[in-house]
């Protein structure tokens, strides 16, 4: 809690804390603002025909998708045309190319990724409206209130994907994060209130008593996230030095802290995003009324074995790859050699690389672990009749935790920043006070 203090009396953060606040306001408010051209009682029902799926989609959405909002769409077509862009980046040698060139080659990235998003944007409000296609307004023309409501829910879709960007470069943190808590701090109280409802044929204390119990469930389980996020390695690393006449020449000792959730939340946000694409389709174009077991067994996905399989296959997968993007144990061998450093015990070079890339894969083993155990224990006990409705609890435990860890992270080195800008802004006074 004191980061977050700290990083408020800094009048620089405080202004990104507040810019912050603002787009977050903005979202919540237009999650309340209808789409124009479609009868919101009628969409508002099949959305709840969307089962599992449509559950994710509307925290995604900041609830605005049950609202029946014009961010109904929300946060998803632009996390499908990130992932996709950051895919092609790695599989077309012409894309990684110009992302490795420096500040101009991620400008071009960027632009890649938001022209991607537009199309995810128009692409999934055209599935919206043939989904809604039974709920357009009669009042209107019919072709005039579906494009309508197509082009407001893309615009709002877009607008979604640009406060992401607005926070990533004058926010603070990252956008795509802050959006990300900011969606499941709306729902969760929500989710305890169902919980109440569900159970109050019990009796009020009864009712009381167990969502007291399923609410002390969950912060335990999240301060044990917060704990394993805060869980380290300290790599300590020595530089030769060499003596010139009476001064001493070399870099100074370095530490460097290796996470064991290198990877942060990224590695169950991308999961997810992926294994809801053919549900989200499905939901959108079938049939309000279809009774066929296949289509029903996608968007009601958490019966479904193939499901848990890919998932763990894909958290494992997006943590080694977020890890390595973090830190490439190659590279940091050989800016270790090449600055005449090297680890206590370990001889520069072979040695030192094998050693760090043994770390690495120790910290990412037990990194993917512990992901897929807090996501799908939960997700297996959701199976009992008894314990119906703790689905998501070990993912909004996960994405909350490292999410204000990486948050915290964020806002200590920006404090530490704006005091080394200070320093050297008072240097330049004393230097141009004793120059006069």
């Amino acid at each position: 809690m004191s980061t977050f203090t700290d990083s408020y009396k800094v009048p620089e953060l405080r202004k990104k804390m507040w810019f912050t606040f603002l787009i977050l306001s903005v979202l919540a408010l237009l999650s309340l603002v209808p789409v124009p051209g479609i009868d919101h009682a009628g969409a508002s029902a099949a959305v709840l025909k969307w089962g599992d799926t449509g559950a994710l989609l509307d925290v995604m959405s900041f609830k605005a998708l049950g609202n029946v909002a014009i961010t109904s769409l929300g946060l998803y077509p632009f996390l499908i045309a990130s992932i996709l862009m950051q895919i092609l980046t790695i599989a077309i040698p012409k894309l990684r190319n110009i992302a490795q060139a420096g500040d101009a080659g991620t400008k071009i990235i960027q632009k890649y990724t938001r022209i991607a998003a537009v199309a995810a944007d128009v692409l999934f409000a055209v599935l919206y409206c043939l989904g809604m296609r039974n709920h357009v307004w009669t009042s209107l023309n019919y072709w005039v209130s579906i494009c309508l409501a197509g082009l407001c829910l893309a615009a709002g879709a877009a607008f979604f994907g640009w406060c992401v960007e607005l926070i990533n470069n004058k926010g603070i943190g990252s956008g795509l994060v802050i959006v990300i808590l900011a969606c499941i701090l709306r729902a969760v109280p929500g989710n305890f209130k169902d919980l109440y409802v569900k159970v109050s044929g019990l009796g009020v204390p009864a009712a009381a008593g167990i969502t007291a119990a399923a609410a002390i469930v969950t912060l335990v389980l999240f301060v044990f996230v917060i704990w394993f996020n805060l869980g380290g390695k300290k790599l300590h690393i020595l530089f030769s030095k060499r003596t010139v006449g009476m001064k001493q020449y070399g870099m100074q000792n370095q530490t460097i802290p290796l996470r064991v959730a290198q990877a942060g939340i990224m590695p169950i946000v991308y999961s997810v995003a992926i294994m809801l694409l053919p549900a989200v389709i499905i939901c959108m174009v079938m049939p309000e009324d279809t009774t066929n077991i296949f289509l029903l067994g996608i968007v009601n996905y958490k019966r479904s074995v193939s499901f848990y399989i890919l998932y763990v296959f894909f958290v494992a997968t997006f943590a080694y790859l977020f890890s390595t993007i973090q830190f490439n144990p190659i590279e940091m061998s050989n800016q270790i050699k090449q600055n005449a450093g090297y680890i206590q015990g370990l001889r520069p070079g072979k040695p030192t690389a094998q050693y760090l890339v043994t770390l690495c894969r120790n910290l990412n083993l037990a990194d993917a672990a512990f992901l897929i155990a807090v996501s799908v224990v939960p997700m297996l006990l959701d199976l009992i009749p008894a314990l119906s409705g703790i689905y998501s609890a070990g993912i909004v435990c996960l994405m909350l935790g490292g999410g204000l860890i990486e948050l915290k992270l964020y806002m200590e080195n920006a404090i530490l920043a704006e005091e080394e800008k200070a320093k050297a802004a008072s240097k330049d006074k004393k230097k141009n006070k004793y120059a006069k």
